[in-house]
C-alpha cells in the first residue's frame, strides 16, 4: 500500500537532474573467452569518493561513478585494473552482470524513453522499497544516495518504465569487487558468458574532495581462457590436425 501511495505521488515530483548511466566511449567489446584478448581505455572520474559513498550501507549516487560494459561468448577469467592518474584518488570497482539499457536502433527497450538514472520514478520507487527492506521499516528512498551498491544487486529504471514492476527495471548482479589504498586496483574473476557491467568511483572517503572532472584513470580488462575452455579449444585444433593429417595420405 505504502508503494501505490508513493507512486501515485511521484507522478507529480519535480525530479533534479541527475545524470543518466551510459556508456558512450566506455565499451570494451566483446570477448571470446577462448583466446587471451585484451583492451585499455582511459576516463575521467567525478570524485574521490564514489564508491565509498555505494559501498557505505544505503546506496550510492551512480553518476559520480563511471559505467563500462563488456561482453563474454564463454567462460573466463577476467583480470581487470584501474591505475590512477591523478592524486588523492583512490581507485575501486565492482563487477555486475547485466546492463543498463541501452538504444537498439535509437529506441530503448519495451517502454522505457530515457536511459536510466538514479531519480526516476521507477527508481526511486525501487530504492524506497530497499530501503523498507534493509534499513528499517520506517524509512524511505530519502535515506538513499542513489541506487548504485557497490557490494550487492541493485536496480534502476527510466523514464516510461512500469513503477513499482521490479522485472521492468534494469538488474545488475554483483560478481565481485575490489579496492585499493594505493594508486592502483586490480582483481581476477571467473565469469560466465554474458554481459557486464564495471562500476568503477574513488574510495577516499577519509579526504573526500569536492566534485570535479579532474581525476583521471587508465583501465584495462582481459580475458584469459578458463582451463576447461583451453582444453575443448585444443581438443578441437588436434581434431583439425588429424583430419588435415589424414586427407593428405
Amino acid at each position: 500500500m505504502k508503494k501505490t501511495f508513493l507512486a501515485l505521488a511521484l507522478l507529480g515530483l519535480t525530479q533534479p537532474a541527475w545524470a543518466h548511466l551510459s556508456y558512450t566511449g566506455r565499451d570494451f567489446g566483446t570477448f571470446s573467452g577462448l583466446v587471451n584478448a585484451s583492451n585499455s581505455i582511459t576516463t575521467t572520474v567525478n570524485t574521490n569518493y564514489g564508491w565509498a559513498g555505494a559501498a557505505d550501507g544505503n546506496l550510492g549516487d551512480s553518476h559520480i561513478g563511471r559505467a563500462f560494459r563488456f561482453t563474454l561468448q564463454n567462460n573466463a577469467w577476467v583480470d581487470f585494473s584501474v591505475d590512477a592518474t591523478s592524486a588523492d584518488l583512490l581507485p575501486a570497482f565492482s563487477i555486475y552482470g547485466g546492463l543498463a539499457a541501452v538504444r537498439t536502433g535509437g529506441v530503448f527497450p519495451g517502454t522505457q524513453t530515457s536511459a536510466d538514472y538514479d531519480s526516476a520514478n521507477a527508481s526511486i520507487v525501487w530504492r524506497y522499497s530497499w530501503a523498507q527492506a534493509n534499513l528499517g521499516s520506517n524509512k524511505s528512498y530519502t535515506d538513499t544516495d542513489g541506487s548504485w551498491n557497490a557490494l550487492g544487486n541493485w536496480k534502476m529504471g527510466g523514464d516510461g518504465d512500469a513503477i513499482g514492476i521490479d522485472s521492468e527495471l534494469s538488474s545488475f548482479i554483483y560478481k565481485g569487487s575490489a579496492t585499493t589504498a594505493t594508486d592502483v586496483v586490480t582483481g581476477k574473476f571467473l565469469l560466465g558468458a554474458g554481459d557486464y557491467t564495471i562500476m568503477i568511483g574513488g574510495n577516499n572517503a577519509a579526504n573526500q574532495l569536492a566534485t570535479s572532472f579532474g581525476y583521471t584513470a587508465s583501465l584495462n580488462v582481459s580475458a584469459v581462457p578458463e582451463p576447461e575452455n583451453m582444453g575443448l579449444l585444443l581438443t578441437g585444433l588436434a581434431l583439425v590436425g588429424w583430419q588435415v593429417r589424414r586427407r593428405s595420405k
